[in-house]
């Protein structure tokens, strides 16, 4: 296994940041409305809505969002697309985006939580099975969001799409599919119920994004934009003591070290050592945006500004 070279022409000249605006609870409670006008206040480029049963609505999160934001883009980050219709999902798409002056992001996946679909009594297909109904489920959508059958239309002609994935198979298609590979850093566990998972390592990485990279080359078709999901930012400790506490759960799947490893948590202690790594990891691995969760959002703020 050869590690991809570090690709400096490929990086914009600014990176992205996002940060989810689901609804939190406890001492740090914050609701979308004012989650996103924090994020907008806060430099973030992206706000993003995840796609969980039981959970805050995406759309209606985003539609919130747009309502009370004028600069930031709005990505559903990501729908698990067996919980909808391609019909009414381009419908509902098309109007976030008139709605927020063509600010929406399509984020889609192939869903892996096999318990959710059974609570909402959706079915749940084999892996292969969602892999290849993927494709035409995408087609149809984006069709209809660029014909005249959908009233608001877009402003987007198109409307980016994102695909996030974390298999070699899913992100080959997403290599193929989309305008953005999202990247979640996350692997299913053998064995364990569905959404038991653990951190991808460096080498993964290398390996998931080599994945991506030959199938883009194989088609003739760009370096693609590269979306890795920060799934915890610390940028005040000394990242020793956060990995040794990851470490220390119960029935943790990773070791401090393979904490620290992974790309797809970020700890440092300062927001100018955590603006360093950043730049470095997207050097290496191509990123052109980075996502967290709400909790991390503060955290990933103190950063942007050192990154640019």
């Amino acid at each position: 296994m050869t590690v991809p070279p570090e690709r400096p022409s490929d990086q914009p000249s600014v990176l992205s940041f996002g940060v989810n605006v689901g609804w939190m609870h406890g001492p740090d409670a914050r609701d979308p409305v004012a989650a996103a006008r924090a994020a907008e206040a806060a430099g973030f480029d992206v706000v993003t809505a995840a796609d969980h049963v039981g959970r805050t609505g995406p759309l209606v999160a985003l539609a919130a969002a747009a309502a009370v934001t004028s600069r930031v883009r709005l990505r559903t980050y990501v729908l698990d697309h067996g919980f909808w219709n391609p019909g009414l999902l381009a419908r509902d798409i098309a109007t976030l985006d008139a709605l927020s002056g063509g600010r929406v992001d399509l984020g889609l996946g192939l869903g892996h939580m096999r318990h959710e679909h059974v609570d909402v009594g959706l079915p749940f297909p084999p892996y292969a099975e969602r892999l290849d109904r993927f494709a035409a489920f995408v087609g149809e959508v984006r069709e209809r969001l660029a014909g005249d059958g959908v009233d608001p239309r877009p402003v987007q002609r198109p409307v980016p799409l994102l695909v996030a994935a974390m298999g070699p198979r899913g992100l080959s298609l997403a290599a193929r599919l989309a305008d953005v590979v999202g990247v979640s850093g996350l692997i299913q566990l053998p064995g364990r119920r569905a959404g038991t998972m653990r951190l991808a390592s460096s080498a993964e990485t290398d390996e998931r994004v080599e994945v991506v990279a030959r199938e883009r080359e194989r088609l003739g078709l760009p370096p693609a934009r590269l979306d890795l999901l920060l799934q915890q930012v610390v940028v005040d400790r000394d990242p020793q003591q956060v990995a040794d506490e990851w470490a220390a759960e119960p029935d943790a799947p990773w070791t401090a070290a393979d904490v620290l490893d992974s790309p797809f948590v970020l700890f440092a202690t300062s927001p100018q050592e955590a603006a360093a790594e950043v730049r470095r990891r997207s050097a290496r691995w191509g990123v052109t945006s980075w996502c967290t969760h709400a909790p991390s959002g503060p955290a990933l703020a103190a950063v942007i500004p050192h990154t640019r």
